[in-house]
């Protein structure tokens, strides 16, 4: 399939390291960043996290729906995930869900909401839900919604505040602001929310289902 991507060393990696955090918090796919952002056929790419999920195979299935201008540019049932962990996720036209009413590239100024969501079965309703909203293709920013999960709780929300920075080339990640509390694993280049600067090191949320971590101020672009 053209639009799942799973970098299989990052999976192992970031899976041992948020395992004590997720806990039995409940199914969910969240997005962690929004990588790039365009107008035409997968120009829009974000990073992604599946966890909770227990059992594989598994009867949830993976659904997105884009709309901009009030036309629908997506709506996809991508089957269903056969592993938790980091995924690379890509914005297309697609209608396997469900009917669509236009076709990329999207025009330029035109506000984009792209809805992802687990579903019960083909054409069943959703578990968690989360959004993203972009304010225009063409140079814009992305504002991510991880809290407003259908059923999955949520124990990290997004801090009141954070804000949105690039992290262009990555960063190293530790569980404190400390770099004797290295986590081993990096935070993919991106744009990343920031809750707080401390020091020499600012204070990414990662994720509703995933504890926060520090990465070196100077990896941040401000």
């Amino acid at each position: 399939m053209k639009k799942l991507l799973i970098v299989v060393i990052l999976v192992l990696v970031t899976s041992v390291a948020f395992a004590s955090s997720v806990g039995a918090a409940g199914e969910s796919w969240i997005v962690q960043s929004v990588d790039t952002i365009g107008c035409d056929d997968f120009d829009i790419n974000l990073t992604t996290f599946v966890s909770g999920i227990t059992t594989f195979p598994t009867n949830l299935r993976w659904r997105t729906i884009v709309d901009a201008g009030g036309l629908r540019y997506m709506d996809e049932d991508a089957g269903n995930p056969n592993n938790d962990g980091v995924t690379y996720f890509s914005i297309y036209t697609a209608s396997t869900g469900g009917p669509t009413t236009a076709a990329f590239p999207i025009p330029d100024d035109t506000p984009i909401t792209i809805r992802l969501s687990l579903i019960d079965g083909v054409g069943g309703p959703d578990v968690t839900l989360v959004t993203v909203s972009i304010d225009k293709c063409n140079g814009g920013t992305a504002v991510i919604n991880n809290a407003v999960g259908v059923s999955s709780s949520c124990p990290y929300p997004l801090p009141s505040g954070s804000v949105v920075y690039g992290i262009p080339a990555g960063a190293p990640a530790f569980f404190a602001a400390d770099l004797s509390a290295g986590t081993g694993f990096a935070i993919n280049a991106g744009t990343w929310y920031i809750s707080e600067f401390s020091g020499d090191f600012a204070k990414v949320w990662v994720a509703c289902q995933a504890s926060p971590v520090w990465v070196p101020s100077n990896a941040v672009a401000r």
